[in-house]
């Protein structure tokens, strides 16, 4: 296994996630300037969280196992096959940035050991607030309950729960949704208490508990992207807003109880747990900034703003917009790999003829079995990939100069194709190229007796007859 691929590779995402991170952050900037409402919806913030983990998809990167197969760093007798020059450039190349390596090893402990620690502290968070729920006492009156929010409590299977501590009002739970409510809620007008009840239910039944979970969750195992925990920020702030909105549409003649029910909380709560797990009516990790937001919203004599049918179909073609661009983006850092099996492979060159076919024996190779086949041409005739794949070399100097001009590429399946004695290459290392594209010309360079392309495949660093994989039923170009 190419551990030290694995390394990069893994930093390589970790990169391409922070940087479209930013720029969505970027661009939530942007829409914030054109349609502030829409920013100021809590369920933009959920969307903006699920394309910011579109580079994150397996799919996302294509990981190259190896650069130069084991095949063909071989020593042979044979001078044809003797490939790999004991001085290429790779090889030194690789040799001078060991520190860079060591660098970049110590980056991925680094981040790997943060994301185990960033995820025991939420373990344990919510251990913590699950200990301090179970420590409160089930609710058996509910006589200061409504008839109808009885009926949801019950259709919902919320457990009630009240604490002697002074805490805000909170919900809390993923597959079990726990209310708990300070002893202090019973010492508020019925009024007050209603409205702080609703807020509650309106959280339960928005699926708010689960979201801050989820939100937290994701925060800690990317600790390192100082953007996703902006966007959990974010969502915080105006889940509480979308939440007191709600309310007060529900209740518009009862603004002036809400915010006196908001006060009177802010008051009453003294102890603190881990908030970040939870939805509080009035938490500590909301600033007095959002405390001065909720009122001011509360007392507005607007409309609260209601997010229906046109704001959601906007909302889901905006995602849906973003994530194709996001993957749109793909072949700047990897390709989809076509299945190089089943002869489906494109013939590298389609005017040339089999001059030596894979296993021939010739003098010329000092009677050694040919790992190859090779396509008589003209020179100068185009050379195209049989297979779409990542360009990993592209000179006359990695390998051996017998081989003269060269391009390898790699494929899925720890599959390689090689292109030898090329007169010119019109593709350079680390691009992507399509099944059927231009990579070059035949030629003549390197030790050939003429104009051809000798052509072999490597399937886990082994050459195999490439016929396996062309597709060559065109047998007028076949001699």
């Amino acid at each position: 296994m190419d551990y030290q691929n694995i390394s990069n590779t893994f930093l390589l995402q970790v990169f391409i996630f922070m940087t479209w991170s930013a720029v969505l952050y970027g661009l939530a900037l942007a829409i914030t300037k054109i349609l502030p409402q829409l920013v100021k919806w809590s369920r933009f913030w959920q969307a903006w969280l699920l394309i910011s983990v579109v580079p994150l998809l397996p799919s996302y990167f294509y990981q190259v196992k190896f650069l130069i197969p084991n095949g063909l760093k071989e020593v042979l007798s044979d001078s044809q096959h003797n490939l790999l020059n004991h001085s290429n450039l790779v090889v030194s190349q690789i040799e001078s940035i060991e520190v860079l390596q060591a660098l970049l090893w110590l980056a991925l402990a680094l981040i790997v050991t943060g994301c185990c620690l960033s995820v025991l502290r939420f373990l344990s968070g919510l251990l913590k607030v699950n200990r301090f729920v179970k420590q409160s006492i089930p609710l058996i009156d509910f006589e200061h309950f409504t008839l109808k929010q009885k009926a949801i409590i019950t259709a919902n299977n919320i457990s009630i729960r009240i604490t002697n501590q002074p805490v805000s009002p909170f919900v809390f739970g993923f597959f079990k949704v726990n209310m708990l409510l300070p002893s202090s809620v019973f010492d508020m007008s019925q009024q007050q208490r209603f409205l702080l009840i609703e807020h509650e239910l309106m959280h339960i039944k928005r699926k708010d508990p689960k979201a801050v979970i989820i939100f937290r969750f994701c925060s800690s195992i990317f600790w390192f992207n100082p953007f996703i925990r902006f966007i959990e920020k974010q969502f915080l702030q105006n889940m509480e807003l979308n939440c007191d909105a709600a309310v007060i549409s529900s209740y518009p003649k009862a603004k002036l109880d809400y915010v006196k029910a908001l006060v009177t909380s802010i008051k009453l709560s003294k102890n603190t747990i881990d908030s970040e797990l939870t939805t509080y009516f009035s938490g500590p990790q909301l600033t007095k900034q959002d405390f001065e937001s909720r009122m001011k919203l509360a007392m507005s004599t607007q409309n609260n703003q209601k997010y229906g049918t046109s704001y959601r179909i906007a909302l889901a073609m905006l995602t849906f917009s973003i994530s194709c661009i996001a993957i749109a983006g793909k072949p700047f850092f990897s390709k989809d790999m076509l299945n190089v099996s089943n002869q489906n492979g494109v013939q590298p060159v389609l005017n040339g003829y089999i001059s030596s076919d894979y296993n021939d024996v010739n003098t010329f190779r000092g009677n050694k079995q040919h790992k190859a086949i090779d396509f008589a041409a003209q020179k100068g005739t185009k050379v195209v990939a049989s297979f779409s794949g990542k360009v990993l070399v592209a000179d006359d100097t990695t390998f051996h100069s017998n081989y003269g001009k060269v391009v390898l590429i790699e494929h899925e399946d720890q599959i390689q194709s090689l292109y030898a004695h090329l007169d010119s290459f019109f593709v350079k290392s680390g691009q992507y190229i399509s099944a059927g594209e231009k990579l070059g010309t035949v030629g003549e360079t390197g030790r050939a007796t003429g104009p051809h392309l000798h052509f072999e495949i490597l399937d886990k660093g082994e050459r195999t007859n490439p016929k396996f994989y062309l597709n060559l039923k065109n047998k007028k170009n076949i001699r």
